[in-house]
């Protein structure tokens, strides 16, 4: 039977309360675990439509006896963000107290861990696994908390650490839907890519700064560059288009992939379910232009979302409204062959700042180090 667990996070300031409620469906060891979590990003609020809508999906698949394994679902992931309120203006990215981005600098055990199981395995994947998973919640259990962020985060990695497929539900400011794997897990993760309909693929591993899903899958990478034979997680960022793609048919639609997802997967019992080929771009995370603003002004798109574009094309100008008559506007221009598929919801460009993205097939010269955007 399904449960609600209220998890009490620690208070950061007296006289507050906050929690997490974590949906819990079928048996733990009963088959693969899957975790999802939404909203980490806590103004990205269609990952939170999309996992209301799952969560009354999984109802009735544990009502009528159709999980196969063990599925922990957090639909709200972040309540220290979505209280993030100021002058009518959610700021739900970054904790207020020291702007530290919600979606980075996860703790990373990943050494301590490996080390840990070394001269203990042997034998097979199956029992290594397992060993690491245990090294894992045991290094968790002694890392600490200075802030709120790293208070939730620890919390929620204990509760992901160990499953063989975590879902990190997000949205991009305006965007087409889109996904973050490891480069191991393609092509094994095109059925997820075809099922939720995304056509830009986005291959990252060390992209910067510790994100959710790659800190989970790293134990396991660590583990078997050093020759353990373990299995690695299945790790992913669903990007649910645009943040004001708030929508119940949209989520509807969202939700009902994802639990397709999870019959094709085995961990709900199902009809067979029918996998699309994958058509888009799947390609390494270096392959993806940021576009940066030259100047400052009224950022105006030339190019609609999901446009494919070359070098040269123009994809949005820079306006100073107050510069002279016959002022020529900043162009900014494709570097690359693919597609414009995330783009920046704010019309005032920043100088220097990123705004929108392109996801070609080639890796971009000078593209490495830290790959993410704050």
């Amino acid at each position: 039977m399904s449960t609600c667990n209220l998890i009490e996070l620690e208070s950061f300031s007296p006289g507050t309360h906050r929690c997490l409620a974590v949906y819990r469906y079928g048996e733990a060891g009963s088959g693969p675990k899957v975790y999802i979590q939404a909203g980490i990003h806590a103004d990205e609020l269609p990952a939170n439509l999309v996992a209301h809508h799952l969560k009354g999906l999984l109802d009735e698949a544990d009502r009528t006896g159709r999980i196969r394994g063990e599925i922990v679902l957090v639909p709200v992931a972040n309540p220290v963000g979505l209280a993030n309120v100021v002058l009518s203006d959610h700021m739900g990215r970054y904790l207020a107290a020291t702007g530290q981005n919600f979606n980075r600098d996860w703790p990373n055990v990943a050494p301590e861990a490996v080390a840990a199981i070394a001269g203990k395995t042997g034998s097979g994947a199956a029992a290594n696994t397992s060993l690491l998973k245990a090294a894992v919640i045991e290094a968790l259990s002694r890392r600490t908390r200075e802030n709120e962020a790293q208070m939730l985060q620890l919390t929620l990695m204990r509760l992901a650490s160990d499953a063989d497929i975590a879902l990190d539900l997000h949205t991009d400011s305006e965007a087409e839907m889109h996904l973050y794997v490891d480069p191991d897990q393609w092509p094994a993760a095109s059925d997820l890519a075809s099922l939720i309909g995304a056509p830009v693929i986005m291959f990252a591993r060390d992209s910067g700064d510790d994100p959710f899903e790659e800190t989970i899958a790293r134990p396991a990478i660590e583990a078997r560059a050093r020759g353990i034979d373990v299995a690695q997680p299945l790790t992913a960022v669903v990007e649910l288009r645009g943040q004001s793609d708030v929508d119940h048919d949209l989520a509807t639609r969202d939700a009902r992939a994802l639990f397709a997802f999870l019959i094709h997967r085995g961990i709900i019992q199902g009809e067979p379910v029918e996998v699309p080929a994958f058509s888009g771009i799947a390609a390494p995370f270096s392959a993806t232009q940021v576009l940066r603003a030259p100047t400052g002004g009224i950022l105006v798109y030339r190019k609609e979302l999901g446009a494919m574009v070359k070098p040269g094309d123009v994809i949005a100008e820079i306006i100073d409204p107050a510069a002279p008559p016959g002022a020529l506007s900043a162009l900014v221009k494709a570097e690359t062959e693919g597609r414009f598929f995330a783009r920046s919801a704010h019309h005032l460009a920043r100088p220097h700042a990123p705004f929108g993205k392109i996801h070609g097939k080639k890796p971009l010269e000078g593209r490495t180090g830290k790959l993410l955007t704050d």
